[in-house]
């Protein structure tokens, strides 16, 4: 995901992670070695979305992954679960199962403090040397932003196995190292198709009681047997 991001700051610089909104599918593995091919389409494109689709090729040139995005002029209203009141205080965690998930019931809040040395970890596992990412007050990496998400659910619930598959930000404001951010987050919709079973969670990133990122993540948490 962090590599898709890549082309969107360097065209965009930090007014991508002020107010850009991006929904991204992964289709296919990724693994430690692979060559990754990036493209980005309709790059120059000035239209009143700015939109672009950016996708991530193997060596084979398989499609791995599609990221769709845009910097529109207008955000669209922000949710009303963002206001929710997060849940109590878990004592331990249930092994996640459609009984377990139960659908608008909020999980615990969670407060973020974010370090320089975390997000150069994850800025340099992406290979990415944007300067934003750098310094006491850097932008916190997509990437970063992201995995918070999968942190979130694996606050939930116990995983045995499971699969990110896809995500849709908005982002309203850049968030930064050192910001006390507090996450809100909430199951939305759970299903089963062709045998996996799936969950889309609403999760709210806040910044000083303001919403600055929302999520809808999306992720297997029983493939097909």
């Amino acid at each position: 995901f962090g590599y898709l991001t890549q082309p969107l700051v360097r065209h965009y610089g930090a007014a991508f992670l002020e107010r850009g909104m991006m929904d991204v599918l992964f289709l296919k593995p990724a693994y430690q070695d692979n060559l990754l091919s990036i493209r980005t389409e309709n790059l120059s494109q000035e239209s009143t979305l700015r939109s672009h689709v950016t996708s991530a090729y193997n060596e084979d040139g398989t499609l791995l992954a599609k990221l769709e995005s845009w910097l529109p002029f207008e955000l669209p209203e922000i949710s009303p679960r963002a206001a929710m009141t997060p849940g109590a205080e878990i004592s331990s965690r249930p092994e996640v199962g459609w009984d377990a998930i139960q659908i608008e019931q909020p999980a615990p809040a969670l407060l973020w403090q974010p370090t320089v040395a975390e997000n150069k970890t994850h800025v340099e596992a992406q290979r990415d040397r944007a300067t934003l990412y750098q310094g006491a007050e850097a932008l916190i990496h997509p990437y970063y932003l992201l995995e918070m998400c999968n942190q979130v659910l694996k606050n939930l619930y116990v995983m045995p196995a499971w699969v990110h598959t896809g995500s849709k930000m908005v982002m309203r404001q850049g968030l930064k190292i050192g910001q006390d951010i507090v996450i809100k987050a909430v199951p939305i919709k759970k299903w089963d198709r062709k045998g996996h079973e799936f969950i889309r969670l609403y999760v709210v990133f806040l910044v000083a009681d303001e919403v600055a990122l929302e999520v809808e993540h999306t992720a297997i948490y029983k493939l097909a047997s």
